[in-house]
């Protein structure tokens, strides 16, 4: 059966046209021909986001000085750090042109938190994106229950919500899943086609609703191969991932139907491999995200360092389309024991293929730089309490891991994630 093309190319294609037309190959075309069209215009873009941005906004007049002449790859990177310490200092646009500020934590206790500013225009744009990529598994006027941030009125649930408007589609908007119980039941009250989640989420109430979905997107969060294989296994479904940030607008790249890796909107942001010395990596090589913003003219942000694992995958999806496909393991590595990179994707993965876990949490404790003790909280199915040496025996078994292995059991209604498990829950 062949492959449908990913639905990001007609919509790029379209943008190319209407935004870019001297870069389309012709004026009325339903997909994209060749690579080089993305190419020309995201030259373009990052001309001129790099030469707003110098301009414009505070910091990065201060950070780029005269760039003319500088190449893209010579630039300096963003970190972070540089947006907790000088969040304001990014804006491009007067203050009162900001319709919503999200505050982020960073890494350490006592790291000020970082402050992402969006401008209506950046909203729209993310619900285009969104709307474009649901229509990858969610046909016209589905019921979709969407289990993620949903309160204030341009949350990613409302803004997910109002994209699927569009499409007719009756959508549900529940907030990240506090009781299972809950979820299980509305589940089975709205029979929906489509759910959206966190993986981890996801699985602690796939296989017990009497309702299956027929399509699970997974969000937020790492969704190793193992944790993708109990919920459609459990719940006779199909899993599609999406990557994306909140300082990129939410929305990055979400995979097609070959699921394969995910496309990027290439239109909106520019995405490199770096290694841990900043030096740009071929496709196909493992090492630092960089994302730079091409649209988001507002909140610039230039070759911003996510701290996550990635690579862009080589040749062409089998889905035919040319647009960069990117796969991300999470977080980068910490140096574990016996100096070997450690990595929470590997934890995880090994993990959820036990599939007597209901749930667990992972924290490192470290001497200096080198982890000196792993604690495991686990919640195992009923009459299983036999089985957690097990997890430990696995753990050891992955590189990195500290032999000082620190169990506790509890029930699952006990463990409690305060935010996505993107990275040890220290």
């Amino acid at each position: 059966m062949k492959i449908p093309i990913t639905p990001l190319d007609p919509w790029i294609a379209g943008r190319l046209i209407n935004e870019f037309p001297r870069y389309a190959a012709a004026e009325k075309q339903a997909r994209i021909e060749d690579r080089s069209e993305i190419e020309r215009a995201q030259k373009h873009l990052l001309s001129r986001t790099i030469e707003d941005a110098s301009l414009y906004s505070p910091f990065y007049r201060d950070r780029l000085g005269p760039v003319r002449g500088v190449p893209f790859n010579e630039l300096p990177f963003t970190f972070p750090s540089d947006l907790a310490e000088s969040g304001l200092r990014f804006l491009t646009v007067s203050q009162s042109e900001i319709r919503r500020i999200v505050t982020l934590s960073t890494s350490g206790t006592s790291a000020p938190p970082k402050r992402v500013f969006f401008t209506e225009e950046d909203l729209k744009a993310t619900e285009d994106f969104f709307m474009c990529g649901m229509t990858t598994f969610t046909p016209p006027e589905s019921i979709v229950l969407v289990f993620m941030e949903g309160p204030s009125p341009d949350s990613i649930g409302q803004i997910l919500k109002r994209a699927l408007q569009r499409l007719g589609c009756e959508t549900l908007v529940l907030g990240l899943i506090r009781d299972p119980r809950d979820a299980i039941r509305a589940i089975d009250d709205y029979h929906p086609n489509v759910v959206v989640g966190l993986s981890a989420q996801m699985a602690r109430i796939a296989g017990k609703t009497e309702h299956k979905p027929h399509y699970v997107l997974l969000s937020a969060d790492m969704a190793p191969v193992s944790i993708r294989q109990r919920i459609e296994k459990l719940w006779g479904c199909t899993t599609f991932n999406h990557y994306g940030l909140t300082e990129t607008g939410w929305g990055c790249a979400v995979e097609c139907r070959a699921r394969q890796g995910c496309h990027v909107r290439e239109l909106d942001l520019y995405v490199e491999i770096v290694d841990e010395n900043g030096q740009v990596l071929p496709d196909g090589k493992w090492g630092e995200m960089v994302i730079t913003t091409l649209s988001r003219r507002s909140f610039p942000l230039i070759r911003y360092r996510t701290g996550d694992e990635g690579r862009i995958l080589q040749d062409v999806c089998p889905c035919g389309s040319p647009l960069k496909r990117i796969e991300v393991l999470g977080r980068l590595p910490r140096k574990g024991a016996g100096g070997v990179p450690l990595r929470l994707y590997d934890v995880e993965d090994a993990l959820w293929r036990l599939p007597w876990i209901e749930d667990f949490k992972v924290s490192l404790q470290n001497t200096g730089d080198i982890p000196e003790k792993l604690s495991l909280t686990i919640a195992v199915a009923e009459g299983k309490q036999e089985y957690v040496d097990k997890a430990v025996e696995v753990l050891r078994q992955v590189p990195g891991v500290p032999r000082n292995i620190i169990v506790k059991k509890v029930s699952p209604s006990s463990i409690r994630h305060q935010s996505p498990k993107m990275d040890w829950e220290d």
